[in-house]
């Protein structure tokens, strides 16, 4: 009988939730096939079987969310089988470590090269667990040593830290009693999994990794509107359905040209401010799981049609669960579109590493004092740019954005 291990799906991913099995308890599954869904990063990885047999046991359910290594199923290997060694999930991994800077830095997994002991005290009361399980020890106040873990050799994962948190002698302070009035009757209670849970933590990591600060500013889209209008029917007759957002993405790369520090990161652990000399635009896309940033690779190298073609492309792929790793890796720089959801202005959070996010609102016609001191009706767009303070100082977050207004006052400038 062999075991498939959840392998290492990335240098800086610890754990992973089951999504769904694709092959039933009892079905023969061949080499490579895939085998079950696993969910990190915002986007569902199919992992293959590393044997060919028959699958006796799914170890985890559909739901749960376990650490690197763990063992997901049992295969009961085809006769005619080679006997190999037992595979670590070195095999499995899909992506392998590297140097890249747009990967937010967070604890690496290491893979024993012999069995651990059972988790136990030690001299300096040092217990075998997972990371991403003492970092949530350390904030729920949690001591590992107290703690039973249900990974192999004893390991302590991290549903064994939140279990042992929410464990009735440790729900709730001393003196603390519970409403009496019924009200937990009329509750609903929903598991934190899936897409939600993956935003949930990055948008904790948002919150730890920056200094979040707002600017917002007003433009005058009217040529911008113009020249949609004019380009539409174009596009159409292309097949290609064209929206603001392309004309806007060329602008924005214009503007992060002209003042570089907002397409940058901080590598905390250099000591070095990283300034990157290409522009792959990160684009939220809402679907009904949640929120998803596939990038668009090189905007600065594409035409306005084939920036709409790929925007349409991989907010479908987003929609769909479809989107591969390498669809939201890379990223420069982030622009969410509001527009079509209401409101006057938001306060987008930073994708980290990323230094900085623009929010767009919804273009609508609104009174205008001229210069010549007429009031006029014209298509204005609220911005709102979040960024990073600890990078971005206010004055080049106004000149960043005022630069950018006056690209999309006159839309032509961006054939110059």
């Amino acid at each position: 009988m062999k075991e498939v291990l959840l392998p290492e799906l990335a240098e800086s991913v610890v754990e992973g939730e089951i999504v769904k099995w694709l092959v039933a308890e009892g079905e023969a599954v061949q080499a490579d096939q895939p085998l079950v869904e696993v969910m990190t990063d915002k986007v569902t990885v199919e992992l293959p079987s590393p044997y060919a047999g028959v699958l006796r046991q799914q170890l985890i359910k559909e739901g749960q969310v376990v650490a690197v290594q763990t063992p997901l199923a049992l295969i009961e290997e085809a006769a005619s089988a080679e006997p190999e060694e037992p595979d670590e999930g070195e095999s499995l991994s899909l992506f392998k470590p590297s140097a890249d800077d747009n990967v937010a830095p967070t604890v690496q997994v290491r893979r024993a090269t012999k069995a651990a002991p059972p988790p136990r005290a030690t001299g300096v009361h040092r217990v075998l667990a997972v990371p991403a399980a003492r970092k949530l020890a350390r904030e729920l106040g949690v001591e590992l040593a107290q703690v039973t873990g249900s990974g192999p050799h004893g390991r302590i994962r991290v549903e064994d830290v939140r279990a042992f948190n929410q464990a009735p002698a440790r729900a709730a302070p001393v003196g603390y009693q519970a409403p009496s009035s019924g009200y937990a009757e009329r509750e609903e209670r929903l598991p934190l999994r899936g897409l939600r849970r993956v935003i949930a933590k990055a948008m904790l990591a948002s919150h730890q990794q920056t200094v979040r600060t707002l600017h917002v500013d007003e433009a005058d889209v009217s040529g911008l509107v113009a020249l949609r209008g004019k380009l539409k029917p174009l596009a159409e007759a292309q097949g290609v359905k064209l929206t603001y957002l392309p004309l806007i993405m060329k602008a924005v790369v214009v503007a992060l040209r002209a003042y570089p520090i907002l397409n940058a990161s901080l590598d905390e652990a250099a000591g070095e401010i990283v300034i990157k000399r290409y522009y792959n635009l990160g684009v939220a896309v809402a679907t009904e799981a949640g929120l998803v940033v596939p990038v668009i690779k090189d905007v600065d190298q594409k035409g306005i049609l084939a920036l709409a073609q790929e925007l349409s492309a991989l907010a479908d792929k987003a929609r769909e669960g479809k989107l591969a790793p390498e669809d939201i890796k890379g990223g420069s720089f982030s622009i969410t579109n509001v527009g079509s959801l209401g409101g006057l202005f938001s306060f987008p959070i930073i994708n980290v590493p990323e230094a900085a996010i623009l929010g767009v609102h919804t273009i609508k016609k609104r009174p205008v004092v001229l210069p010549d001191d007429t009031i006029a009706a014209r298509e204005m767009l609220y911005l709102s740019l979040s960024f990073d303070h600890r990078l971005i100082d206010g004055a080049e977050a106004a000149n960043f954005t005022n630069h950018l207004i006056g690209l999309l006052a006159t839309p032509e400038a961006l054939l110059l």
